[in-house]
Parts: C-alpha cells; sequence; structure tokens
C-alpha cells in the first residue's frame, strides 16, 4: 500500500504543477467506513477512491480506519470512531496557496499538511469553538467533543492552536492540551513513546514531502533544498537555507544560490531575509563527479500571514 499510495502521490501532485484546489479521495478503507454526501440524510458505505466534495462528512467507525489523500500531496488518517467533514478545499493561483478546512467532530486524525515546493499550504481543523492551523506541518490531534477539548502533537514543523481567544504554537517535537473556554497552559516535550509512534504512522503512510534526506553516493546526482523550517512568514523575513546531495559522489564540489530578489550567495549553507513579496529560490550544485543538478522552492512573505 505504502508503495501505491507513493505512486499515486507521484502521478497526482508532487510532479504537477496545479492550477486549482486539489480533489480529495479516500485512498485507503479498513473496516466499516461510511460516508454522508453533502445535503443527505442517509450513510453509505464508503469505497477506496471516493471523492470528497465541500460538505461531504466521513466517519470511521469502532475498530475501522480510513486514509484520505489530497492531490497536491497532504494526507489524513482517521483512527476507529472518528469523524470528519470537508468544509472546502480552494486554491488561489496568484498567492500559489491552497487552503484546507475540515471538520473534526470527534475522534483521532494524523495529518500530513504539505503540498510541493512551488505551493503554499494553509491546512484548519475546527473543532466547534478550537482550531488548529499549518501551513507544512505533521501533526495528530485527538479531540473529545464532550469535554471541548483536544491534545495536539506536532511530529514535524509548527502546529497553530486557536481557542478563539488565544493562540499557542506547538512546535516541533512538542504537545499541548488544549480546552475551550480555559487559556492554554503552554506546550511540553512530547512523550518518547508517542512520538515514536506518530514517527511509524508517517513512515508507513509514506510520500512526506517534509523530511530533510541526505542520500548515499551511487546512482543519479540530485540536490534538495533543506533548512526552511517555514516557507510563509511575516515581513522582513529571515530564512536559514542548506544545500543537501543525494546520489552521485554524495559530495558537493560548489554550489550557487539565487533569492529571487537579485541577491545571491555561494556558500552550502546560508541566511538570507526576504521583503514582502513572492519569491522563487533556486539551488544549482555540482558534486565531485562533475555532475549538475539543481532544486527551486518558493517564498511567500506576507505583511502578516497569521503563521
Amino acid at each position: 500500500m505504502k508503495t501505491l499510495l507513493t505512486a499515486v502521490l507521484l502521478t497526482w501532485g508532487i510532479l504537477a504543477w496545479a492550477e486549482d484546489a486539489s480533489t480529495v479521495r479516500i485512498s485507503q478503507s479498513d473496516g466499516s467506513v461510511d460516508i454522508r454526501k453533502s445535503g443527505a440524510k442517509d450513510w453509505k458505505p464508503a469505497k477506496e477512491g471516493d471523492m470528497l466534495e465541500r460538505g461531504d462528512r466521513i466517519a470511521a467507525r469502532d475498530k475501522s480506519a480510513a486514509l484520505l489523500l489530497w492531490t497536491n500531496g497532504s494526507m489524513a488518517k482517521l483512527y476507529p470512531n472518528t469523524e470528519i467533514e470537508v468544509a472546502g478545499v480552494s486554491f488561489d493561483l496568484e498567492k500559489k496557496l491552497e487552503q484546507t478546512i475540515l471538520d473534526l467532530f470527534k475522534g483521532r486524525v494524523f495529518v500530513k499538511a504539505q503540498v510541493p515546493e512551488h505551493l503554499f499550504a494553509d491546512f484548519r481543523i475546527r473543532m466547534g469553538a478550537l482550531g488548529v492551523r499549518a501551513q507544512g506541518a505533521e501533526f495528530a490531534l485527538n479531540f473529545d467533543p464532550d469535554k471541548k477539548s483536544f491534545t495536539a502533537w506536532t511530529v514535524l514543523g509548527r502546529l497553530i492552536a486557536d481557542t478563539g481567544s488565544d493562540i499557542l504554537r506547538i512546535d516541533e517535537g512538542s504537545q499541548a492540551a488544549i480546552q475551550a473556554g480555559l487559556k492554554p497552559g503552554g506546550t511540553a516535550a512530547m512523550d518518547d513513546k508517542i512520538k515514536q509512534s506518530l514517527t511509524k504512522v508517517s513512515r508507513d503512510i509514506g510520500g512526506s514531502l517534509l523530511i530533510e534526506e541526505v542520500g548515499a553516493a551511487g546512482g543519479k546526482f540530485l540536490v534538495k533544498i533543506g533548512g526552511v523550517a517555514s516557507r510563509r512568514g511575516n515581513a522582513p523575513y529571515k530564512l536559514s537555507f542548506k544545500a543537501l546531495a543525494m546520489g552521485g559522489s554524495g559530495k558537493l564540489k560548489s554550489v550557487s544560490w539565487e533569492f529571487g530578489d537579485g541577491e545571491s550567495a555561494k556558500t552550502k549553507e546560508v541566511e538570507h531575509t526576504f521583503t514582502q513579496g513572492l519569491y522563487v529560490v533556486i539551488l544549482r550544485a555540482e558534486d565531485e563527479n562533475g555532475e549538475k543538478a539543481s532544486a527551486q522552492t518558493a517564498i511567500s512573505v506576507e505583511a502578516d500571514c497569521g503563521c
């Protein structure tokens, strides 16, 4: 299943330049998983491949689970006794920003909020008066509607928790418990056993665009841009970049950066500050065998991105 999901991601999203919002499909259904289409009163059994549109609700019943897949790379795993609704998926072509809004009514989810490096993500989950949002992160939520509370764990990136009156940033490797009507008590280091469990879930699902990997020598030389925790930020926005080599000789001989604002650099690791605007950062590199490769990523700098 992992190989299939990765292949679907490559076909649907990672190699495609989107001009429209992602479609969302059920890519895996285990046990009793039901769907209720927008405006309908009755639930019907869900099937792998079913498309979810605005207002559609999906429920993983007892001892059941489901995996949702966005064509631009995001994923959401629904655990047993979880119910969620697709409130909307939209794409702003000018900002290259895809926004997803989900309503979680009860249960647990594991989310990979990610899109290819030429796009941006605004992934939001509402839980009554509570909510979270991420622009590129892997995280888990457990929502108890009776207590009007949830626990969040951030595996990669950063998660923003919103109580309606307070904001709490839950950074990578941290967890927090949030309850409606109460001021957030802060974050704590994620329990090691939970971290191991969620890391395994991420690995089993596959298709991560957020992990910085350095490949062994051999095969085709590729280069990747690393070091960027978030590709959206408030102006002025200072970022660190590093060149990651994969394949080829395994070592970089030369590196050059273009930041999209007329500035450039030639070191493997570099810092750069951007003013407000949308930029394409280009990395060009050569390995010790003389093979050349390039990579690029988009950076969005706003007056107030709410990140």
